[in-house]
This record gives structure tokens, sequence and C-alpha cells, in this order.
């Protein structure tokens, strides 16, 4: 019998293939269907085509930063609908602000397995 979790699709989006790696692993491991971008124009691309349940994504990142990506998804009406958790090694002050008038969740690197995990069952209720 297939899980609540099986069923949901997520995007993770970041330019670095350890941590797509590591975020495969951790949300298949958890029953999730993982799709994955390693810039922010092909997760546009991916969000076109695929339509995530949620979307975690980098920053910093090549093409198209994660703040772009964020702002052009919040205005489609077609997917503004969709939970993003930001996932970044930036620290300066004023990003959480900004993720929180984007209506976005924020995480910082080092991933933090658990709190993940906890930010991504609370995104997908």
């Amino acid at each position: 019998m297939e899980t609540a979790a099986t069923q949901k699709k997520i995007l993770v989006v970041d330019d670095d293939k350890a941590v797509i790696k590591t975020l495969t692993g951790l949300l298949t491991n958890k029953g999730y269907t993982v799709l994955t971008a390693m810039d922010g124009l092909e997760g546009m691309v991916q969000v076109r085509k695929n339509t995530p349940d949620l979307i975690i994504l980098d920053i910093m990142m090549p093409e198209i930063n994660g703040y772009d990506v964020c702002s052009n998804l919040k205005f489609d009406e077609r997917f503004k609908h969709v939970p993003i958790i930001v996932l970044t090694s930036r620290e300066r002050e004023l990003d959480p602000r900004i993720g929180q008038l984007m209506g976005i969740d924020y995480l910082h690197k080092p991933i933090d397995s658990k709190l993940l995990l906890e930010k991504v069952q609370t995104a997908l209720k």
C-alpha cells in the first residue's frame, strides 16, 4: 500500500551535486518522489513539466538565482500554491525576512535532516 509520502513529488534545485544526492536519498527513503535540477533555469523547466507538491531550493545558483525562481513562481497563478523551502548557506540578516515576505520557508546549510523532514511534512499538509 502506498503511503501519502509516495504520492508527493518534491523538486530539489541546487547546483551542488552532493546536496542533491543527500536530499534525494533522505527524501526517497521517506517515500517521496524526488525530481532534481542543477540550476534555477532547469528548476523552472521542471516545475512547468511536473508541477511538484513542494520545492526545496538553493539561493546562489547559476542562470537564475533562487529568489528569482521564487518570485517567478509566486506570481504565477499555476504555481503560487506550491510551497517552497529555501536551503542556503547565505547568512545575511536580510535573507530570512525576504523569505517571509515571499511566503517561503527558510533553512541554512549544512542540512539538519530532522528539521528538514519536519518542514517538508508541515509544508505538505
